[in-house]
């Protein structure tokens, strides 16, 4: 450490310890644009002084922070908790026997009432199942359909190799051909 950083560290961390007595109108100067960019130049010239002072340098900003959000959620609780404690001023809740007693200012319309006939649950003509019409007699004799290829026999590729001319040698017999 410098003799220069020496006085930046001395300052830098004074700034660290009184950070959390600072006022909060001074920390919310920080959200300034202006303020912003002046905390940046001020940790570049930090860091052009030497690798001590830029490091303290930037504890110190980033606790200044830290401590300016804290009291933001601290103001942002309070207003929350004042929030929550006018509505319920204003809108009381309702007791258990309150709550249980029927509403009186809201008109409620009766429900539909649905018609008084009976219905039968017994089959009737249009929806028996009973009625069965008998299937063409050749619904069990399938077939195979012919198509270019034959397929009939075992040896249906043999003879579309030998028709294609890829499956016979002249003057050789393969096995199993008779």
């Amino acid at each position: 450490m410098n003799q220069t950083e020496l006085s930046y560290f001395v300052v830098l961390v004074i700034v660290i310890l009184l950070s959390q007595f600072a006022p909060t109108k001074l920390l919310m100067l920080l959200d300034h644009l202006v303020i912003r960019m002046a905390l940046v130049l001020l940790l570049l010239y930090l860091m052009r002084v030497g690798p001590t002072a830029g490091i303290f340098g930037l504890m110190a900003i980033a606790i200044l922070y830290l401590e300016r959000n804290r009291r933001k959620i601290a103001e942002a609780l309070l207003k929350i908790d004042k929030m929550d404690s006018a509505y319920t001023l204003h809108h009381p809740q309702a007791t258990v026997e309150e709550a249980s007693q029927p509403q009186k200012t809201v008109p409620v319309i009766p429900f539909d009432v649905p018609e008084s006939f009976e219905t039968d649950f017994l089959p009737t003509e249009a929806s028996d199942s009973a009625f069965f019409e008998p299937v063409a007699e050749t619904i069990n004799q399938k077939a195979v359909l012919s198509t270019i290829y034959p397929s009939g026999s075992p040896s249906a590729s043999e003879s579309l190799y030998e028709k294609l001319g890829f499956g016979h040698v002249d003057g050789v017999t393969t096995l199993g051909s008779q």
